[in-house]
């Protein structure tokens, strides 16, 4: 079980403490820094921050990371792990390489001919964007549509690609 909490940490050479998010996982802490800074008067004697506005921002912020941490099975992490994977938000997942790994996880289980079909639908949608590093955040439904009405021409790739 991984709990997350906002506390000021370090004193800097300006007089502020920076605050941070500590995160225990299986008794293990760990730390990310946040961009927010409180002074003395708005810290208790156990580091825990009492200025409302950077309680919001990172309640905010803990929840975001719950949110991430409740969508994975993180039990067999380290700390370090759960650290890195939270602080990877920004990161883009590419539906091509996630279509080609799965692809492959069929032909090796034996269902070539199911992977066949598969590569050339991902093949198509990828001719018919322009690129063959199709992001998850491009296959919005308007998308989809679109390219579903452009395979109107043949039946077989209307009935099997969108599958």
């Amino acid at each position: 079980m991984t709990t997350l909490k906002a506390m000021a940490r370090k004193l800097g050479t300006n007089g502020f403490y920076s605050v941070y998010i500590r995160i225990v996982h299986n008794r293990k802490p760990g730390y990310i820094k946040t961009d927010k800074i409180v002074d003395a008067a708005h810290i208790t004697s156990n580091w825990e921050l009492t200025d409302s506005v950077v309680n919001e921002y990172c309640a905010i912020l803990i929840r975001q990371y719950t949110d991430r941490l409740n969508r994975t099975n993180s039990s067999l992490w380290g700390v370090k792990e759960v650290v890195e994977y939270l602080m990877k938000t920004d990161e883009e997942v590419c539906f091509s390489d996630y279509a080609t790994q799965h692809i492959d996880r069929m032909i090796r289980s034996g269902h070539e001919r199911n992977a066949k079909n598969y590569r050339l639908a991902v093949n198509h949608l990828e001719r018919y964007l322009g690129t063959n590093r199709i992001m998850f955040r491009h296959l919005t439904f308007a998308v989809l549509k679109r390219w579903i009405e452009s395979l109107s021409q043949t039946n077989r790739a209307k009935e099997m690609y969108p599958t």
